[in-house]
């Protein structure tokens, strides 16, 4: 326990100030474009390799999520110790170094390794960005500077979409990967050469005492009576297994069922996706703030509503037989669905108490990345081959034969091959969807429970 030093306004003067959450921003943006971009490029890569949706789900799901995951609470707890703005920089230009070389993979299993490297390396910003923007801010400051970071998210997948949208006719997935990757990299060296590691606790009040996070154990038994927090960890994880389980193949539904180019779908389908998907969280805040004065359990609730129609919206679009209505049914799921985050933090963080809310955050996220992002798309791409083979069954073929021989078969079996394909993956997301249903159901009774949960322990 250490005493922090009193500051009017934070560290550094207001320029400086807003210099390092520009540049901490632009980080975070490369975070997610490099994050996403394999599902974007989801066919051209699967073309070019030949898998299976099984081998592409291990690429864009557990590649990069394992390290991601298991390293996160290390390198937070790191952050503590080290110059906080170097390991932001080193970070930074690892995971651009493991993008850009995700372009000369010539082989699948070295793509998947250069994916964990990718992983690796973006594990080490937000955690120790948060810390950072947390001594350059003044408490009064802090919320908006941080959220003014969150928006990275929303912006770079946006961003990777439009990119995609307008040079995929004239860039190869190979060389968008090295673009961006090699794009990051002027990133990582500002951060290293020009911003400064705040003193840690600058921006506290005066006189008080920052307490160290406990560990996890000291958490976890903590929390083990809250059943209202194992509930929202449930839904949300069970939420982010069937978001991060679609996302990474929206684009490639798009192109097999219905003819959609893979630049079109990513300029007309996928950039709205996001863009609607930060309004749909933004609203949530903005509805329970406005209308039931912050109340964490009616948040919940809105939660639990918005993924009941956040299924049924998913499932009318990948089922539908117009695709002129595709469009606006994905944007009423991604509205929905995308509700669930911000009562995620605010429920998980009104749970524990101050000393443990650290960790309980980062029990949180490692259960939701592990499991959501690592899992989800695995499912999806498996239930795809899954479905897919049992179609090319009935059709007298083999799935080995479309996948490894398609060159020698004929156009006939060439075409069962890509309609069984497209059936495939409409049947597994279609089935990954009542995950959703369930996540609905446990943020409901997590809304039942809370206030009792948080009454008795905090």
């Amino acid at each position: 326990m250490t005493s922090s030093t009193a500051t009017p306004d934070g560290f550094g003067n207001p320029g400086y100030r807003a210099y390092v959450l520009t540049t901490l921003w632009l980080a975070y943006v490369f975070n997610f474009i490099d994050r996403i971009m394999v599902g974007i490029l989801a066919e051209p890569i699967i073309n070019h390799f030949s898998l299976t949706d099984t081998q592409f789900g291990l690429l864009s799901g557990i590649a990069f999520a394992l390290f991601y995951t298991l390293l996160g609470i290390p390198i937070a707890r790191l952050s503590e110790y080290v110059n906080r703005s170097w390991l932001i920089g080193g970070a930074v230009l690892l995971w651009s170094l493991m993008t850009a070389l995700c372009g000369l993979a010539s082989s699948f299993w070295m793509l998947f390794l250069f994916r964990l490297g990718v992983g690796v390396g973006e594990a080490g910003l937000t955690p120790t960005a948060n810390s950072l923007i947390s001594d350059y801010f003044k408490p009064s400051s802090r919320t908006r500077a941080l959220a003014i970071y969150a928006t990275g998210i929303t912006v770079g997948m946006c961003l990777a979409s439009l990119f995609v949208g307008l040079t995929g006719a004239q860039v190869s997935w190979q060389q968008t990967f090295m673009i961006v990757g090699l794009a990051g990299i002027p990133v990582g060296l500002l951060i290293l050469l020009t911003v400064k590691d705040a003193p840690r606790g600058y921006c506290d009040p005066a006189g008080s005492v920052r307490q160290q996070a406990s560990g996890v154990a000291e958490t976890l038994r903590e929390l083990s009576g809250k059943s209202s927090f194992w509930l929202i960890v449930t839904g949300a994880t069970l939420t982010a297994f069937v978001g991060y389980g679609m996302s990474n193949f929206i684009i490639s539904f798009l192109v097999r069922n219905h003819g959609i180019s893979v630049p079109e779908a990513a300029l007309h389908y996928m950039v709205p996706f996001y863009l609607i998907g930060a309004c749909g969280t933004w609203a949530c805040g903005q509805i329970v703030q406005r209308f039931a004065g912050g109340s964490i359990t009616v948040a919940l609730r809105i939660t639990a509503a918005g993924l009941t129609i956040a299924p049924i919206a998913f499932y009318a679009a990948f089922n539908t037989g117009a695709i002129a209505l595709i469009f606006p049914l994905l944007l009423v799921a991604s509205f929905s669905q995308y509700m669930y985050i911000g009562p995620m933090y605010a429920g998980t963080g009104a749970l524990a108490t101050a000393r443990t809310r650290a960790t309980a955050v980062a029990i949180l996220l490692f259960i939701v990345n592990l499991i959501g992002y690592g899992a989800g798309p695995l499912f999806v791409g498996w239930a795809s081959d899954y479905f897919a083979a049992g179609q090319l069954a009935e059709a007298g073929l083999s799935f080995s034969s479309c996948t490894l021989e398609r060159d020698s078969l004929n156009a006939l079996q060439q075409n069962l091959c890509s309609a069984a394909s497209a059936e495939g993956l409409q049947q597994a997301i279609s089935l990954t969807l009542l995950f959703m249903v369930i996540a609905a159901g446990c943020f409901a009774v997590a809304s039942a429970r809370f206030n009792k949960d948080t009454a008795a322990g905090v």
